[in-house]
C-alpha cells in the first residue's frame, strides 16, 4: 500500500469513495442526502493523503485542516474495511505533522467510535450538529 498527497487527477475516485463510503456507513441517513459532489465542498482548502494499492486502486483518504489540526474526514472504501488502512493513514499522519489532532465522530457511527477508542483518541467534548451528536475527540 502506498501513501501519498493526493493529486488533482485523483478527485473523481476520491469523489466516488467518499459518496460510497457515507453511503455505506451512515445508515441512519437516506442514500439520496449524499451526492457525488459534496467531495470537492467538504474537503476545499484541506490537505488530504490517501492510501493507494499496488494496482492504483484507491482504498481510502485522510483530509485535514490544517490550521486548527482538525481531521475533517477519514474514509476508508467499503470493499476494503478492517485492512488497516485507517489506521495507516493515521500514522502517516502522526509521523508527518506534529499533532496533537482533533476530530468529531457522530455518536451514531459505532464502528468508527470503537476504532478511534481503540486506537488511544479520547474524547474531550460533545455537541450537536445538523448530522447528529457527535463526540469531539483527540489523539495525542
Amino acid at each position: 500500500m502506498l501513501l501519498r498527497p493526493a493529486l488533482p487527477t485523483d478527485q473523481a475516485a476520491l469523489a466516488d469513495l467518499y459518496l460510497r463510503s457515507r453511503r455505506a456507513a451512515f445508515t441512519w441517513r437516506y442514500p439520496a442526502d449524499f451526492q457525488l459532489d459534496d467531495f470537492a465542498r467538504d474537503t476545499e482548502g484541506e490537505l488530504i493523503h490517501l492510501a493507494e494499492s499496488p494496482d492504483g486502486t484507491i482504498l481510502g483518504f485522510l483530509s485535514l485542516w490544517e490550521p486548527d489540526c482538525f481531521i475533517h474526514h477519514l474514509f476508508v472504501s467499503p470493499d476494503h474495511l478492517r485492512q488497516g488502512i485507517g489506521q495507516a493513514l493515521l500514522i502517516d499522519l502522526h509521523q508527518r505533522l506534529p499533532g496533537p489532532f482533533r476530530l468529531k465522530c457522530l455518536t451514531a457511527n459505532l464502528p468508527a467510535l470503537a476504532f478511534y477508542r481503540n486506537l488511544g483518541w479520547a474524547e474531550i467534548d460533545r455537541g450537536i450538529s445538523d448530522d447528529g451528536d457527535y463526540l469531539l475527540m483527540a489523539s495525542y
